[in-house]
């Protein structure tokens, strides 16, 4: 019977021993993949979560494409992923690109 939630207590083990400076700490049972993003802002220095990059048209914002982000990756580094993503759903290339800054900025 031990094999079948083997995996399970393994799991529950790494939470139990981890430590406040681990890296790739485990922050929820239910979501194992939730990491954290720091914000930078004084009232909400960090969010728990996945990082997701929606692409919508300018005019109309109809989502054309969704991309879901395993890792805590900069901003800058989500914008090919995203676009690729929504070139793969339409017939025609996307031409003109707007974007934040924080997704120009590379880092």
């Amino acid at each position: 019977m031990f094999e079948i939630y083997q995996k399970h207590f393994l799991f529950y083990q790494r939470v139990l021993a981890q430590k406040p400076k681990d890296k790739n700490k485990i922050y929820s049972l239910h979501e194992p993949d939730v990491y954290v993003i720091a914000k930078g802002k004084d009232h909400k220095q960090y969010e728990y979560g996945n990082k997701v990059s929606i692409v919508s048209t300018k005019d109309t914002n109809i989502i054309v494409g969704v991309a879901s982000h395993d890792k805590n990756i900069h901003d800058s580094k989500t914008l090919t992923v995203a676009i690729s993503h929504a070139n793969s759903n339409r017939n025609k290339p996307i031409k003109k690109r707007y974007a934040t800054e924080a997704m120009l900025v590379q880092r």
